[in-house]
């Protein structure tokens, strides 16, 4: 029986036809579901991806190359462009004549300080001239115009001179003193630091050096002349000096900065900047072996897209986000961009024989690139902990890194191995790898920022010193042209003295904090610390104050550096490598085997786990107190630690596992383990008494309970004043026991008008102690005012 025709509403979903003005037409023999391309699903499991056997041999070098990935897909733009000529010319282009004069600018150094020298020389020059062929008779100031402009030419020249010796000396003295030792090749950099101020000092030299000959012993002055100061030349003679003389201060302030900032940071972050280098440059040799087993974007696509870092590029399977034009278009860009610059890098590569140059797809550039996130850290670790890792295996040994490397590299697999295993148990997990990268990455970001923050510091010291030099500027002038010296600096202590009040506080804080970060600098940005028994992070350090997070709450915390400077802290990062000490009570017949088995279990659990645990552990007994328990401590050795998050967990896995031990042996607290009372090892037995002794016991406790009480009145005194019966006798009377108890224990116990004014007074003290002390204090006839705090809602 044939089947009636059905619609296209009765087939499905129908495909869409590539021109939207075509009608749609009905797939043939099921295309739509026998079409559809299958990609390949990749797992995230903590298993390796390389077969038993691979090695690196079986892989051509060709195989580095980064996959091609089809660009068909690029945005192109759709305006037309306009005529080159139709454009009006950019506002503020360089004429003819002004690119010229920038060619001749940075031609070199020599015709740059001729375009400088020589205008204002020119202008020296036309009066020196006039004086010697027009004017030879013209003076200013008594002194020969040849002689005055001479001098100007040389003051003007001179500036020009030392800066060029300025800028030579930093390579003569690294050509000359690094020669003999390289361990001085540094403060070539302070000296190139320094050009500055090298040219002020000789500029003020030659200026000063060549007045006072010019003016005062030139052959045109008579011998009687010769050598005579006029008022006019002493006082700029003076000013020269004073200009020396400042000049050599400012030198000197800023030398002290310079020494200090390139002593401290050599001191402080060069060896943490080799040993962070070093670390790349095995990452990125593992690297390119990870990617000669495996091309990019093959086996690990989605770890090779967070590595390389791309937006959104075609073909490359997206990880999370929507596909915007933009993100495509960025995508396309980056890429092509990455596309020139690789080829450029091979050029370079040629030439110079270094692959990394100017190649932002080698090894080497791909790792840094990957340490700048934390994310792209865990997928390079991830990449190439299972490239070596052989299928089902669990961790990576040296012989896999020996295995595949082959034994032309056997010595670099070794260094990589070492440089992995910290914990030197033979073996490296997905999760101490990740650790390793991770590590890095915090280690780069933070000294990154530290080196920021104490630049910033030493600027701030820079500007306090130079305010300082600029105040003794002042008074170098201001001294040096006065007649009476002795009074201007008697007037200028004066002042300093009465300042030093006033700014004595800040000094003092300025001098604490200055020694306390360039000279103790007991951490850096991202340490842990530990200050006053309380948790913190670096965040920030200044000249003044440091800014710390409390690990507790999470708070952030700003302490000023000349506080921090008489405290103790103690640096958690620094230790690497610390220990925990643990004080258990136990009861005090635990024998010394029971202590012995303990050491022994926990020994096996540290060496068990010992990628957390150093297989080192002590149990001392540290006191008997009363004999009625014993105190143990116990040393726990952690490997080293990374944050407080893996340290908190690592002492809860020590704890429990004691524990467990402790309940295995047994082990028990201190009152613990013997039978309670009641039970078959420590029966209970009772005493039976008479109901009148035990009628009497309770109004004996009930009396003594109530002389206790801060209202109790003594009636044992007669009105003779002769001591009375004793509470235990009066009771029969009827003197101390109120009526609340010989109602219920006497049923006559004495006159009942004593009992009732009795009652009377405690009711009334009960009354006092339970009102409310707080009372309000409005008068019933007081209302609020009209429309004052009026609201429809209320």
């Amino acid at each position: 029986m044939a089947r009636p025709p059905t619609s296209p509403r009765d087939e499905g979903f129908l495909p869409l036809h590539s021109n939207m003005n075509e009608p749609c037409r009905q797939p043939a023999n099921d295309e739509h579901i026998i079409n559809i391309p299958l990609a390949p699903i990749t797992t995230n499991v903590s298993t390796s991806s390389r077969r038993e056997g691979q090695t690196l041999a079986d892989y051509p070098p060709s195989h580095t190359v980064v996959k091609d990935v089809p660009t068909d897909n690029m945005f192109r733009g759709r305006r037309r462009t306009i005529h080159e000529s139709a454009l009006l010319e950019e506002e503020g282009a360089l004429t003819t004549m002004g690119r010229f004069y920038d060619k001749i600018l940075h031609f070199s150094i020599i015709t740059r300080y001729l375009v400088y020298i020589v205008p204002l020389g020119l202008c020296f020059l036309v009066p020196l001239l006039v004086s010697i062929f027009a004017a030879p008779n013209a003076t200013i100031g008594g002194v020969r115009m040849l002689w005055f402009f001479t001098w100007l030419e040389i003051v003007w020249c001179s500036l020009w001179v030392s800066k060029l010796v300025s800028k030579a000396i930093p390579m003569v003295f690294q050509t000359l003193v690094g020669g003999v030792n390289s361990a001085v090749k540094k403060y070539s950099l302070v000296l190139k630091a320094l050009e500055l101020q090298l040219s002020f000092v000789g500029w003020a030299v030659a200026s000063l050096c060549s007045f006072l000959p010019l003016m005062t012993r030139n052959r045109d002055l008579p011998p009687d002349r010769a050598g005579h100061i006029q008022d006019w030349q002493s006082r700029l003679n003076k000013v020269l000096m004073s200009c020396l003389v400042s000049s050599i201060i400012w030198l000197a302030e800023k030398l002290i900065i310079q020494i200090v900032s390139v002593d401290y940071h050599r001191r402080q972050f060069a060896q943490r900047i080799q040993t962070n280098k070093e670390n790349v440059r095995l990452l990125a040799s593992l690297l390119e072996v990870s990617r000669s087993l495996f091309p990019d974007f093959s086996e690990f696509a989605e770890e090779d897209y967070l590595i390389h870092a791309y937006l959104e590029i075609p073909g490359v399977k997206k990880i999370s986000g929507s596909a915007t034009p933009m993100r495509q278009f960025l995508g396309n860009v980056h890429f092509v961009q990455e596309k020139v610059v690789s080829v450029l890098g091979d050029i370079a590569h040629e030439v110079t024989g270094n692959k990394s140059v100017l190649n932002p797809t080698s090894c080497y550039a791909l790792t840094v690139n990957a340490l700048h996130r934390k994310k792209s850290a865990e997928a390079l670790a991830k990449r190439i902990w299972m490239s070596f890792v052989p299928e089902g295996n669990y961790a990576l040994t040296l012989a896999d890194l020996k295995e595949v490397m082959g034994p032309e590299l056997e010595a670099q697999a070794e260094e990589c191995f070492r440089s992995f295993d910290r914990d030197d148990n033979g073996d490296v997990s997905l999760d101490e790898m990740i650790l390793h990268t991770v590590q890095l990455h915090r280690e780069r970001r933070d000294v990154a920022k530290s080196m920021q923050d104490v630049d910033n510091a030493i600027s701030a010291l820079d500007n306090v010193l130079s305010f300082v030099a600029f105040v003794i500027m002042v008074l170098i002038f201001v001294v040096a042209q006065q007649s009476s010296v002795g009074t201007t600096l008697a007037g200028a202590g004066t002042v300093l003295i009465s300042l030093s009040f006033v700014f004595a506080i800040t000094a003092q804080e300025v001098l604490g904090s200055c020694i306390f970060l360039f000279v103790k600098h007991p951490y850096d940005v991202g340490d842990r610390v530990d200050i006053d028994d309380q948790k913190f992070t670096v965040e920030h350090i200044s000249l003044l104050y440091t800014v710390f997070k409390r690990v507790d709450t999470n708070k952030t915390t700003q302490i000023p550096n000349n506080i921090l400077n008489i405290k103790t802290i103690e640096n958690i990062t620094r230790s690497k490598y610390i220990q925990e000490q643990l004080t258990v009570a136990v009861h005090y017949d635990t024998t010394v085997e029971d202590i012995q088995k303990l050491k022994h279990e926990l020994l096996i659990f540290a060496r068990e786990n010992s990628r957390d645990f150093q297989p080192e552990l002590e149990i001392e007994v540290v006191s008997i107190n009363n004999l009625d328990k014993l105190s143990l401590r116990i040393d726990i050795k952690y490997r080293e630690t990374i944050t407080e998050l893996l340290m908190i967990q690592r002492r809860n896995r020590f704890i429990l596992a004691m524990v467990a031990i402790m309940k295995r042996i047994p082990i028990y607290a201190p009152g613990v383990g013997d039978p309670a009372v009641g039970e078959q090892g420590k029966p209970m037995y009772t005493v039976a008494i008479s109901d009148e002794i035990a009628r009497e016991n309770m109004i004996k406790a009930a009396a003594e309970k109530l002389t206790k009480r801060w209202d109790y009145r003594d009636d044992s005194h007669d009105d003779d004043g002769v001591l009375g019966k004793s509470p235990a006798s009066n009771t029969e009377a009827g003197h101390h026991v109120p009526s609340l108890f010989v109602d219920e224990f006497t049923p006559d116990a004495g006159d009942g008008n004593s009992t009732s004014s009795r009652r009377e007074e405690l009711e009334e003290v009960r009354g006092l102690l339970n009102r409310n002390p707080t009372q309000g204090r409005r008068k019933p006839a007081q209302t609020r005012p009209p429309n004052i705090g009026y609201h429809p809602q209320w």
